[in-house]
């Protein structure tokens, strides 16, 4: 259990040590990505297949896709593990490792061209279990990475890059298909009104989600094994846990809202969009908290937060006189927050992530 909490020091001497090279600060971040997300791709690339509840699952799935045994249903994902067992074998670890570093790999990429406090969202990606939850669900995590870079692109308004990687992310995952409305949110004018309207928006959904998800089921009847019938399911995955996580996000942006309520245009359009996608992950995490085919779904939205929370710190923080004082406490705070559930999640072993070994 250790090594996951060393992961922090880990990364803080990374940066410490990016800092004191007094380089541009670009230069700064690029080496703090590459040095941190390699090292975190190793650590998620040698672990044995004991380590994350699905990892043999997607093991035997990578050897019957190299066999011409396996139906994958994922086009993307059937490619992509042919074309590493015929690069390099396919005993098994092979799809473990090159999962864990394309993952790392996109994650790693997103926080370098989005995030403009990245130690910041270092930490919480690791702090929020997104890292240790990657050892699972390693298949939706390389969907979420790809539309986390297209999101990066749609971001900077260039249209093609996001629709192309939108589309390669649904090869991979079929539930990647929630992320097509994301060009038209960033198209949106918004204000604090129509960022807190997501939230009933949502709640309506919830009275007409049996229908909805009839005719998503109708087109990927694999995702079925999610739900019995059309009632909800109390997710066998912590969420009673996570969901604490998601409402303490939702006081950091009702507190934003709150001060900047008559004073949203001093928000930059930019971070307008990221706080209006990141408050659809939160909406759709809390409403539909016990049903499992929607923890899914809301994840390629919510893990956003990893860069929502530092712009919400620095804006707030701007309210106060003494604004870097007060911006270094909230961060601290918060990342200290944040440490509560971790431990909880790592020492209940969620996602079977105990103990941590390395393949032999």
């Amino acid at each position: 259990m250790v090594i996951y909490f060393l992961l922090f020091p880990m990364i803080a001497m990374i940066y410490l040590m990016t800092l004191l090279l007094r380089q541009k600060a670009q230069i700064q971040k690029t080496i703090f990505c590459v040095l941190t997300f390699g090292t975190l791709g190793f650590i998620s690339a040698s672990r044995a297949s004991s380590v994350g509840t699905d990892v043999t699952l997607y093991e035997n799935i990578f050897k019957s896709i190299n066999y011409g045994m396996s139906a994958e249903n994922n086009l993307g994902y059937a490619i992509y593990n042919k074309l590493i067992g015929n690069v390099f074998g396919y005993t098994g670890h092979e799809i473990t490792a090159a999962n864990s570093v394309l993952i790392t790999i996109l994650i790693g990429f997103f926080i370098w061209k989005v995030a403009e406090h990245y130690f910041v969202a270092t930490f919480l990606y690791i702090s929020l279990f997104y890292y240790a939850t990657s050892f699972n669900i390693s298949r939706q995590f390389i969907a979420m990475g790809l539309v986390l870079v297209a999101i990066s692109f749609a971001l900077d308004k260039k249209v093609m890059p996001w629709f192309i990687l939108t589309v390669l992310a649904t090869l991979f995952h079929a539930t990647a298909i929630v992320a097509f409305p994301v060009y038209l949110l960033t198209k949106v004018h918004w204000d604090a009104k129509k960022t807190l309207g997501i939230f009933p928006i949502t709640i309506f959904a919830s009275f007409i989600f049996d229908a909805i998800l009839n005719i998503f089921v109708r087109f990927f009847p694999h995702y079925e094994m999610y739900i019995t019938g059309t009632q909800f399911n109390i997710a066998g995955q912590g969420q009673g846990r996570v969901v604490l996580v998601k409402v303490f996000i939702l006081f950091i942006l009702l507190g934003l809202l709150l001060l900047y309520q008559k004073r949203y245009g001093l928000i930059s359009e930019r971070h307008h969009n990221i706080i209006a996608l990141t408050t659809v992950g939160l909406s759709i995490g809390i409403v539909f908290y016990n049903n499992i085919l929607l923890n899914r779904v809301e994840l390629f939205y919510s893990i956003l937060s990893i860069v929502f929370i530092p712009i919400a710190i620095d804006y707030i923080s701007l309210k106060f006189k003494e604004k870097d004082a007060v911006r270094l406490m909230l961060t601290i705070g918060i990342l200290l927050i944040t440490l509560v559930p971790y431990y909880i999640q790592v020492s209940g072993n969620y996602s079977g992530i105990l103990p941590y070994t390395m393949n032999k």
